[in-house]
């Protein structure tokens, strides 16, 4: 029973050490991180509001071409 365990350990540390060097070496531990710390929702959400900011200067934009489109021909037809 002793000599199995002996043989067990290094095998064990061994594989261990291989897998925090492979979540070290990838973007995923980095990723899982910041998903649980809601990192990622805040990254999100400030783009989301960029996104809506912008979509809403065009539309206003739209909006004042449309009125000034408006206004120029109701000064012709007069």
């Amino acid at each position: 029973m002793k000599h199995l365990n002996l043989r067990g350990f290094p095998m064990a540390l061994l594989l261990m050490m291989v897998g925090i060097f492979m979540l070290k070496g990838c973007d995923s531990g980095e990723k899982a991180v910041d998903k649980v710390t809601g990192n990622q929702d805040v990254k999100q959400y400030h783009k989301l509001k960029k996104d809506i900011e912008k979509i809403a200067d065009q539309q206003a934009k739209r909006y004042n071409e449309i009125s000034d489109e408006n206004n120029r021909e109701g000064e012709e037809k007069r």
